[in-house]
């Protein structure tokens, strides 16, 4: 009796262990789709990724920034121009990588396309920057700089979603006899 008892308690807590396994891979392979399968058409999917790609490219942006301002004693307005430009390079290729897909677009017009899009949030970046420091006289610089690159995370993603990677868009702008 005690030993039936024992080896139903044995095999309840081999079919736990064994729904335990099968619900973490589940999740582990969600995980793995939202962050690892190659381009997904879901805006919610594109948005977790590029929120992963926009931080490392705001990581190179922010990094350059300060190395620029603090060790280079750049102008902060020139500053920005340069670590965002980095900053975009780094966004470009991981993007084309991890969350849009390209489709027919060659990818020089995609990269094109991008710095094109990534021109908005320059914009916006110089813009917030400039009024936070100049007219709102916000003394922490990189604060400052952290509250501009969020502003331009939105515009970026809104611009390069819908403009850079869509190959449904064609610009009157030839370059080589191709449409950006």
């Amino acid at each position: 009796m005690k030993r039936r008892i024992r080896s139903r308690k044995i095999e309840s807590e081999h079919k736990s262990y064994i729904n335990y396994l099968h619900k973490h891979r589940s999740m582990k392979c969600a995980i793995e789709e939202l962050l690892l399968k190659k381009q997904a058409d879901n805006i919610l999917i594109q948005l977790f990724r590029y929120t992963f790609v926009g931080g490392t490219a705001a990581l190179v942006d922010f990094g350059s920034f300060a190395v620029f301002t603090i060790y280079f004693l750049i102008d902060y307005r020139l500053a920005v121009f340069f670590s965002f430009t980095l900053g975009t390079l780094t966004n470009f290729f991981l993007c084309n990588a991890f969350v849009f897909d390209r489709k027919s677009l060659p990818i020089w017009v995609a990269c094109i396309r991008h710095y094109l899009s990534s021109s908005g949030g320059l914009a916006t970046n110089e813009i917030v920057l400039i009024f936070l420091v100049e007219v709102v006289h916000f003394n922490h610089l990189l604060i400052a700089k952290i509250i501009a690159t969020v502003s331009a995370f939105i515009v970026n993603f809104l611009l390069i979603k819908f403009y850079a990677f869509n190959s449904k868009i064609k610009i009157v702008a030839k370059i080589g006899g191709n449409k950006i």
